[in-house]
């Protein structure tokens, strides 16, 4: 890692998400850090990053978080932490966009929404599987 502004920020989109990834597999940081937009009925399924550790920090409006067994919507200045391997997800129900703070150690899940942003929309199920399987991630149901 460099002392300096970060310049090159990629923004990627799926599943009703606009990342713009701020540090990751790209660079030297040892973590992926994304600024996300979640937009009314987007989010991510209930899944588990094996071998990452995630920080989310709520900027903006309102998201309801499933980590465990627990559900419960978060709000601007919550902050929440999955631990390698623990189930979460999470979908805005609001008819407005949420945004949030993503740090995940290691440096890795920048590479996983490169790869699903990349996907033709419909996303080919077996092109998920593939692509979950190589970036260590277990989406429940799938």
């Amino acid at each position: 890692m460099q002392t300096g502004i970060i310049d090159a920020q990629d923004v990627l989109r799926f599943a009703g998400m606009e990342s713009r990834v701020i540090a990751g597999l790209d660079g030297a940081a040892p973590y992926t850090i994304m600024d996300m937009c979640i937009a009314p009925g987007g989010g991510a399924p209930a899944h588990r990053s094996i071998g990452e550790d995630k920080t989310f920090v709520i900027l903006e409006g309102a998201l309801e978080f499933r980590f465990g067994a627990c559900v419960r919507t978060v709000v601007a200045g919550d902050a929440l932490a999955v631990a390698r391997g623990d189930l979460h997800g999470f979908v805005n129900r609001l008819a407005t966009p949420a945004r949030m703070l993503l740090v995940a150690s290691p440096a890795r899940h920048d590479g996983f929404f490169r790869a699903m942003a990349a996907l033709p929309v419909p996303h080919d199920i077996d092109a998920v599987r593939r692509i979950s399987s190589e970036f260590a991630q277990q989406i429940e149901g799938l």
